[in-house]
């Protein structure tokens, strides 16, 4: 009996395959996010050296062209950085999302176990139990056949 599959132990195993493809997906995402992270910040230093340069090159004089060139880049990463800013709220919405799902999916996963669990034990009790009765049965009529044969002698 203690061998028998638990009724629910398919359900606790598609509910544990879940909660591991829900944890893979919220890595993924959270390394994605930092890349973006990491890519943002290279970025605005780049941009802040860029700046800096211009700055320099300006307080010497340059050329106009070479002024709307400066600038016309800078405005270019200005695009970008706020995109890139853009894209990072959203990937950290997804993360929240996807952490979430993982959450959901963990509780799953923990409740059918618990439940599986108590079962196990209630059944292990009482097979102890089972045991136990039988046990006191036999030497109960081991005792009473020890009466009997004292009495018959």
């Amino acid at each position: 009996m203690a061998n028998k599959p638990h009724p629910l132990q398919a359900a606790a195993q598609v509910a544990q395959s879940r909660e591991q493809a829900a944890a893979k997906a919220l890595g993924e995402s959270q390394q994605r996010l930092t890349e973006q992270q990491n890519r943002l910040q290279q970025l605005l230093m780049f941009r802040t050296e860029y700046a800096n340069q211009f700055q320099n090159e300006g307080s010497t004089g340059i050329s106009a062209r070479r002024y709307q060139d400066y600038s016309a880049f800078l405005t270019n990463m200005d695009h970008g950085i706020v995109q890139l800013q853009q894209q990072l709220a959203w990937m950290e919405q997804e993360l929240q999302r996807k952490r979430l799902a993982w959450l959901q999916s963990r509780a799953k996963t923990m409740a059918l176990d618990e439940v599986i669990e108590r079962d196990r034990k209630a059944q292990l009790w009482e097979e102890d139990r089972r045991e136990q009765r039988n046990s006191d049965e036999h030497n109960l009529r081991n005792l009473a056949g020890q009466m009997h044969f004292i009495n018959s002698v």
